[in-house]
């Protein structure tokens, strides 16, 4: 079952990339976010299911995917931050909640190592 939560959020994290066509960052920027952002979201969540999370895995995931995300920074604004902020301004204030799930939702499952690991100690 694990696995199956696992893929089903990298999955999402890969549909988000093609269905929002890179969210404004461009298709070079948001395939180097997305792609490897897909990879983390796996590893995170099925860290976050086992038995006895790890720590050190979610910390690990946790830097990767602040790299990725500077990584996508830059991308984004040597291919032109214009098309970032004009992709804002078209999808408005309230596709940033569903956007911000999808993209981020590695940081959901690390902070649920963090909760789950804690309980125990």
């Amino acid at each position: 079952m694990k696995y199956v939560i696992a893929s089903l959020f990298g999955a999402l994290l890969l549909f988000g990339f093609i269905a929002l066509a890179g969210a404004g960052h461009g298709w070079i920027a948001g395939a180097l976010s997305c792609l490897p952002l897909a990879a983390v979201s796996f590893a995170a969540w099925l860290n976050a299911l086992r038995t006895i999370p790890s720590l050190h895995i979610a910390n690990g995931l946790l830097v990767t995917a602040c790299v990725v995300l500077v990584g996508t920074a830059y991308g984004t604004l040597s291919e032109g931050a214009r098309y970032f902020l004009d992709y804002w301004h078209l999808q408005g204030p309230l596709a940033g909640p569903v956007i911000a799930l999808i993209y981020f939702n590695w940081v959901f499952a690390c902070g649920l190592t963090w909760w789950r690991r804690r309980a125990e100690t």
